[in-house]
């Protein structure tokens, strides 16, 4: 057990429905230490056991937005290959689609294939919840996300993409000593590909309060005598996508 919350934790008064939460309370530490767009705090809900419990360790992921065909891409393909039935089924030339990256050196290789093809590439220093999220956002370009970022990140990633009808298949990437952590947690198959309706099962709610101003959401807002806090909110069941703001008085 440790001093803050961990895997597998139980919470409440352990009254009435039982429910699976995924939390990550500071999605973005590097972004709030300097002040960088995209710094969240994130709640993910769903009925119990219809959320993929992933360890703490590095997952592959892949992402992409809405109507597209089910299961279209797979972590098994080239990046050229993935690049090209996106391309076909958006209706695009690979020079015209935008690849949102984590900056950081395992992801050269990508990188060089995304080049080759004249994809364009949207680098984030941190934050792949939102790098993924954006995949389904309206309004920014990004039309897939890839590479490996956390694992407890991609459910929570998972959880806001289907509630807007994007896509993501990942695989966790485990060391020796992970492994032995995995098999705890009743993962035994440590190649297996999950595909979202494997990580998010039914109805689920998530819900992203930012930090620091970005794309998605104003940060903190301090008018002197309050702090206004914005939410982005998403409901699967009800369909519902919406922004609200908090007050609260010192």
């Amino acid at each position: 057990e440790a001093p803050m919350l961990y895997i597998g934790e139980k919470v409440g008064k352990r009254i009435g429905q039982k429910l699976d939460i995924a939390v990550d309370p500071l999605e973005g530490t590097n972004f709030v230490a300097k002040n960088l767009p995209n710094a969240f705090s994130i709640l993910a809900v769903t009925e119990e056991n219809n959320l993929f419990s992933a360890p703490d360790t590095y997952m592959e992921k892949i992402a992409i937005g809405k109507n597209l065909p089910k299961n279209l891409l797979d972590l098994d393909n080239t990046v050229e290959k993935n690049i090209t039935l996106l391309a076909e089924a958006m209706k695009k030339k690979p020079n015209e689609l935008t690849a949102c990256i984590l900056k950081r050196p395992r992801h050269d290789k990508i990188v060089a294939e995304l080049k080759k093809m004249d994809v364009n590439i949207q680098f984030i220093p941190d934050g792949d919840v939102a790098g993924a999220i954006y995949v389904a956002n309206e309004k920014s370009p990004v039309d897939i996300y890839m590479g490996i970022g956390g694992g407890p990140e991609g459910v929570l990633a998972a959880a806001a993409l289907s509630c807007l009808g994007g896509q993501i298949q990942t695989r966790l990437v485990l060391n020796d000593e992970e492994k032995k952590r995995a098999l705890k947690m009743g993962i035994k198959d440590f190649t297996k590909k999950y595909n979202i309706d494997e990580m998010i099962k039914g109805d689920v709610l998530f819900c992203a309060t930012a930090i620091t101003n970005g794309e998605l959401l104003n940060g903190i807002k301090d008018t002197g005598k309050e702090f206004h806090a914005s939410s982005f909110i998403l409901h699967k069941g009800s369909n519902t996508i919406k922004s609200i703001t908090n007050i609260h008085k010192k």
